[in-house]
Parts: C-alpha cells; structure tokens; sequence
C-alpha cells in the first residue's frame, strides 16, 4: 500500500517523528508542515526496509503567513519571524537543526505569483518526491500531503519537477548522495 495513509501510519511509529510534529505544533499557529527530507527520507528508508533511520540533515517546518511576508533580516541573515520559530524550537529539541520557512514569502523570493498556501508553494520545489509533508492536527491526527499524487510521492524515484524552473536538480541528486544512501532509488532525470 502506497499511500499518504501509509506514510501517516509509518510516522505514528515513529518516536523521533512524533516529537517533531508536536514541538512544532507548539510554536505555529497557522497552516504548516514538516516537510521535505522529513516525510521522503522515511518513505525511501520504509521502502528500502531499512531499520535504523537515515539521519537528516535539517528538519524543514514550512508555514504560510501571508500578512507577515516582509524581508526584515537578522544579523545571522535570518528572517526574523523565521529565526525566532527556530530558536524557540532549538530550545526545545536541541540536537536538531532546524530550518523554517515562510511559503508566502517564497513566492516572492521566486518571483512567482502569491502562493495560496503550502501545498501550492511545494508544487515549485525541485523534486516531486520532496513535496510533500506532515502536520498535526489540534486531535493528534497525523496529515500527510502533497500537491501530487500519492504514487509520484511515495515511491522508490526521485524525479524532476516540471514545474520547478531551476536547473538544480543533477546537483541536489549528488549533492545529498540520494543513490549511495538508497540504492534502489530510480533517479529520474
């Protein structure tokens, strides 16, 4: 079974992952997912039978705030609403490096239209099987989406996104040694 619900049930078991979504929800209040390597890499690791989980590199909180989209920086080069989220999460799960975005104010680093929310700011990322997250509802209910199909998602590939206009894609795949870490990983170009 390859499905968003399998993924749901895969992170339900999963301690580490649990704890992600609950220190985050503690810090974001509107629409937001964790996202990326957080729900790939546990699909690719599930599928590969792996055991022990592939570490990751950052855990990626995406959220959507569309009234707070200026560009204020911080001396680190932060934006500041965004450095803020991740100190508060550091403080509570420190080993983990945290990265946190505002999908809003993405559009406009992109030079893209608005974006309605996070699903449609994944729609842009480099690789279909990265477009994806998982959320936690105020009722403890594990969601797990993406703006494309279950089976582009959840799978043993990682392929291009069409709608991503970057040419980043070759050097992401060897970058993050995606086909040493899965090696039965269909890497599609």
């Amino acid at each position: 079974m390859n499905s968003f619900a399998q993924v749901e049930q895969w992170i339900a078991e999963d301690d580490f992952r649990i704890k992600c979504l609950r220190t985050a929800q503690q810090q974001i209040s509107l629409e937001w997912y964790l996202s990326a390597g957080f729900v790939r890499n546990l699909i690719w690791d599930k599928l590969h039978g792996y055991e022990q989980m592939t570490p990751l590199n950052d855990i990626d909180l995406i959220y959507f705030d569309s009234v707070s989209t200026s560009i204020s920086v911080s001396s680190a080069g932060l934006v500041k609403e965004e450095k803020q989220i991740e100190q508060a999460l550091k403080a509570i799960m420190p080993a983990c490096n945290w990265s946190v975005k505002n999908q809003a104010r993405m559009g406009l680093k992109h030079g893209h239209a608005p974006y309605s929310g996070c699903i449609e700011a994944m729609s842009y990322w480099p690789e279909i099987q990265t477009a994806i997250g998982a959320t936690l509802h105020s009722d403890g209910q594990i969601v797990v989406r993406s703006p494309f199909s279950a089976e582009k998602v959840v799978n043993l590939s990682a392929s291009r996104n069409p709608k991503c206009t970057s040419d980043v894609f070759p050097s992401r795949v060897a970058e993050k040694r995606w086909s040493v870490l899965w090696p039965n990983l269909d890497i599609e170009d």
